[in-house]
């Protein structure tokens, strides 16, 4: 499991609680628990989301990710629809089969970016929200200048439109 952990005040001593969410490294973990076992954070606790999880056949989601494939301007756009599907669809998070039946699924069709590992690996890695939850990301402010972000909300939300998924 990969995680991500912010640290927070503890509602019941003056040291900080990490809160462990999907979407970072297991050397974060660990680092984590040594914080927890030098007493110099109050408690680890883990967060999981509950999105709704939507039925769709790969016929539905084949033809809507077509059309979103055709709004990307960067292939690491990959990343939000990976994003959509895992969180919404119950698609395997893991990258390499992810990309795999994505490619299985798109294997007749043309596509100016291919989905590949890379394509969603490089912008998860230097984003912190971008492996968090959708969830997160609708309460996200992204900074000034940041085009990373804005880029790939506008291909979940277009995917989570043409997918009828309510988010």
């Amino acid at each position: 499991m990969c995680a991500r952990f912010s640290l927070l005040p503890s509602q019941n001593s003056k040291k900080m609680k990490i809160i462990i969410e999907k979407g970072d490294s297991e050397e974060q973990i660990k680092m984590a628990e040594a914080l927890l076992a030098n007493k110099l954070v109050s408690a680890i606790e883990t967060v999981t989301y509950k999105c709704q999880k939507v039925y769709k056949s790969d016929d539905e989601v084949a033809k809507a990710v077509i059309v979103v494939v055709g709004l990307f301007g960067v292939c690491t756009q990959w990343t939000a629809v990976y994003r959509v599907l895992v969180d919404f669809c119950g698609w395997e998070s893991d990258i390499a089969k992810f990309s795999q039946r994505m490619n299985t699924l798109l294997k007749d069709v043309r596509l100016t970016h291919r989905c590949t590992y890379q394509s969603i690996q490089k912008p998860l890695s230097s984003s912190s929200i971008l492996r968090k939850n959708y969830q997160d990301w609708k309460r996200y402010k992204a900074p000034k200048g940041d085009r990373v972000f804005p880029r790939q909300m506008f291909i979940a939300e277009n995917l989570l439109k043409l997918l009828s998924i309510s988010a």
